[in-house]
């Protein structure tokens, strides 16, 4: 099955912050109350729309690619990106969570803060190396456990127990969902996920975004690839 998302988490928030208030504060504009949604219908809603739901003492925020650009676009792992910085002085000591992921291209990234500082970050697509800081996660562990490098690849088992044939860029779903699972409690794409997805209100919201800070748009003066893949699909 094949999965589209762009998803930050932020877990047992400590502090209260009116969903509008939190969308300004990220950067956007002119917020419009859209209606009631569910996460099975904006995990990737391709309306540039902004939607913000609770579950599990877990602030979901989905973005539509419109956040997690920035990160796809850095080339410095160990930076914050300026949407998480602002949450972390939002939310001081709880964890960060952004993953964001593109079956197409074989695409899959997440990044993991807390406070000022990035604990882990991992990006990886079919065309170039994988890009990472920090420790492997515990989640991590669990499914690297099943791979081995071959000839200077690093190559998971598939459906054989006895052979290994997927490599990591098509392991994205394992990945993206267990890493979202460290917050979330659930595996999406699974039969854990069906309150989640289908019964957890969330609300639409649709703003626009004020202009990137100089920090961020002198990353890149032109959309990436994917990013242009992301508006096209």
């Amino acid at each position: 099955m094949g999965l589209k998302a762009s998803m930050i988490i932020i877990k047992q928030p400590s502090a209260v912050h009116s969903d509008e208030e939190l969308l300004t504060k990220i950067g956007f504009t002119n917020i419009r109350i859209s209606g009631n949604t569910t996460l099975d219908q904006c995990i990737y809603p391709k309306d540039r729309s902004i939607n913000i739901g609770r579950y599990n003492d877990c602030i979901i925020i989905t973005d539509d690619y419109q956040l997690t650009d920035s990160l796809e676009r850095s080339s410095e792992p160990h930076l914050l990106s300026n949407y998480e910085k602002t949450l972390a002085e939002l939310y001081p000591g709880s964890e960060i969570l952004t993953v964001a992921c593109h079956s197409v291209v074989n695409y899959h990234l997440y990044s993991l803060i807390l406070n000022d500082q990035k604990l882990r970050f991992k990006k990886v697509t079919a065309e170039n190396p994988t890009l990472e800081y920090g420790n492997r996660l515990e989640e991590e562990e669990t499914i690297y456990a099943h791979s081995q490098v071959i000839d200077g690849q690093r190559m998971f088992k598939g459906i054989d127990e006895n052979s290994y044939e997927y490599s990591e860029d098509q392991m994205l779903e394992d990945f993206v969902c267990g890493i979202a699972q460290r917050h979330l409690g659930v595996m999406i794409l699974t039969e854990e996920d069906e309150e989640l997805m289908f019964e957890t209100p969330f609300k639409k919201y649709f703003a626009n975004r004020l202009k990137k800070k100089a920090s961020e748009s002198s990353q890149k003066t032109m959309f990436s690839w994917l990013s242009k893949l992301f508006k096209n699909s």
